[in-house]
C-alpha cells in the first residue's frame, strides 16, 4: 500500500511537470498576451461548452473556421457540413475587396436554394445580423423569426431548418457559401461549442489558460517549496550557532512566521511590479518567489532547529566537541544527515500550502503570469456556478485537488516509514 502511495504521487508529479513544460507547444502564446483584449476574442461564441460535449449524446455545432474549397480571383466557395440539432451562432465572413466591385455573399442550401445574405462595400459581414433577409427566408421555408433571436444565439435559424409539414427542423447536409469580388475571403462558423474546455463569457479560450496556466502554476509551486524549505533548513542548522549570527538567524525566522502573507505580497507590487495598458499587472518572478518563501520558511526553521538542538544535546556531539570538532563541522557532517530526509517530509507536507497560497495569490493577479489562480478569479468575477458554467469549475477545481493530492500521498508514505522507524 505505501509504495502504490508513493509511486501515485510520484506519477502525478511527472505528469503535471511534463505538462508544464509541453504547454507552450500547444497554447498560441497571442492568446494569453491578448486575454484581456475584448476585440481580440469579439468573435469567438461566448459562454459555450466544449466540442467534446458531443460525445456525449449532444448535437451542437462546433466553432470552426472554414477552407475554401474553390479560389481563384475574385471567387471563392466554402462548404460547411450541417448535421446538428441546433444552427451555429453566427457565420462571420471576411475578405478584401478588389478595388472598384461591391462584394457578394451567397448561402445555397443542401435543397439548392440560394439566397443572397450581403453585397456592398464593407470588409466583414456576420450573417447573424443580416435581419432582413432572414426574415425573407424565414417567410419563404415556412420557419417562424424574431430579430430577438440573434440574442439568443438562434439568429441562423431560418437558414439550417425548414418547415416540413409543420415540423421545424434541421436540413442537414452541405451548405455553400460563396463570396464574389473579393480576394482572400476568410469563413468562421460560430458554433455552440469551442475548442477543449469551452469559453467565458467574453468568448475567451478556456483550454488555452488552462494549459497555459498549468506551466505558470507548477513552475511556481516548485521554485517557491524548495527554496522556502532548503532556507528553512539553513536557518534552522544556523540558528544553533553560537554568537550573535545564530541569533540572529533565530530572529528572521521568528519575524517571517508573524508577518501576514498575503498583505504582504499585495504591498510588494508597487516596489517590483508594473500595470500595462490593459491593466495587466505584472511581478517578476526573481522578486515573488523569494519574497514569498522568506514568509513561508520560519516555520520550517523553527522544526529544524528544534530537531537540531535535540540532537546537539546528545553524547556524540559532546564527545565530538571534546576532541576538538567544531560546531560547524559536527553541523554539516553529523545534524545535517539526520535533518535531511526531515526536510524533504517537509517539502512534501508544505507544498500543498504553496499551491494554496499562489492560487489565492494568482486570484487577486498579484502572482507572476497567468496561473490556475487567475482562472479562480475568472470563475467567480463571471459568476460561472450561477450560469451552469461547469467547464470553468471543474477541470480546475480538479487539476489543484489532484496537483496537491500527490504531495499528501507521497507525505503519508514518508509519515508512516518514520513511525515505522519509531
Amino acid at each position: 500500500m505505501r509504495t502504490s502511495k508513493l509511486r501515485l504521487g510520484a506519477a502525478i508529479i511527472v505528469i503535471y511537470t511534463i505538462a508544464a513544460f509541453i504547454a507552450p507547444y500547444f497554447v498560441n502564446e497571442e492568446k494569453i498576451e491578448n486575454w484581456y483584449n475584448g476585440l481580440y476574442w469579439k468573435d469567438n461564441p461566448k459562454l459555450v461548452p466544449p466540442s467534446w460535449v458531443n460525445l456525449f449524446g449532444k448535437s451542437l455545432p462546433p466553432t470552426e473556421e472554414l477552407a475554401p474549397v474553390k479560389s481563384q480571383p475574385g471567387l471563392q466557395a466554402f462548404e460547411y457540413d450541417f448535421r446538428y440539432s441546433k444552427p451555429p451562432q453566427d457565420i462571420i465572413v471576411k475578405f478584401n475587396r478588389t478595388e472598384g466591385r461591391p462584394v457578394t455573399v451567397t448561402v445555397t442550401t443542401p435543397s439548392g436554394k440560394s439566397y443572397q445574405f450581403y453585397r456592398g462595400t464593407s470588409d466583414e459581414v456576420s450573417l447573424a445580423y443580416q435581419w432582413q433577409v432572414l426574415m425573407e427566408i424565414a417567410e419563404d421555408r415556412g420557419v417562424e423569426f424574431r430579430m430577438e433571436d440573434t440574442a439568443f444565439r438562434m439568429g441562423l435559424k431560418p437558414l439550417f431548418f425548414v418547415n416540413l409539414s409543420g415540423d421545424v427542423v434541421p436540413e442537414h447536409g452541405v451548405y455553400t457559401i460563396t463570396v464574389e469580388g473579393a480576394l482572400n475571403s476568410t469563413v468562421k462558423i460560430v458554433g455552440a461549442t469551442y475548442g477543449i474546455l469551452g469559453t467565458d463569457t467574453y468568448g475567451r479560450d478556456v483550454g488555452a489558460a488552462f494549459l497555459w496556466g498549468a506551466r505558470q502554476t507548477v513552475i511556481l509551486v516548485y521554485l517557491t517549496a524548495v527554496v522556502a524549505v532548503a532556507l528553512g533548513t539553513l536557518a534552522g542548522l544556523a540558528a544553533s550557532l553560537r554568537g550573535k549570527a545564530g541569533t540572529a538567524v533565530d530572529s528572521i525566522s521568528k519575524l517571517s512566521t508573524i508577518i501576514p502573507v498575503i498583505p504582504f505580497m499585495i504591498a510588494l507590487i508597487p516596489l517590483t511590479g508594473s500595470v500595462s495598458y490593459n491593466a495587466r499587472i505584472t511581478i517578476p518572478m526573481w522578486a515573488f518567489v523569494p519574497a514569498l518563501a522568506f514568509l513561508l520558511f520560519g516555520k520550517i526553521a523553527r522544526n529544524v532547529g528544534a530537531i537540531v538542538r535535540t540532537e546537539l544535546n546528545k553524547e556524540y556531539v559532546a564527545a565530538a566537541e571534546s576532541l576538538g570538532a567544531d560546531r560547524k563541522w559536527i553541523l554539516r557532517r553529523h545534524i545535517l544527515r539526520i535533518v535531511g530526509p526531515y526536510s524533504i517530509y517537509q517539502l512534501s507536507l508544505f507544498a500543498p500550502k504553496v499551491i494554496a497560497l499562489i492560487s489565492i495569490l494568482g486570484f487577486f493577479r498579484v502572482a507572476p503570469g497567468f496561473n490556475w489562480g487567475t482562472m479562480l478569479g475568472m470563475v467567480l468575477s463571471q459568476n460561472a456556478i450561477y450560469s451552469m458554467a461547469w467547464w470553468m469549475i471543474v477541470p480546475i477545481g480538479l487539476a489543484l485537488v489532484v496537483f496537491a493530492l500527490a504531495f499528501v500521498l507521497i507525505n503519508r508514505e514518508l509519515e508512516e516509514r518514520f513511525l515505522s522507524r519509531g
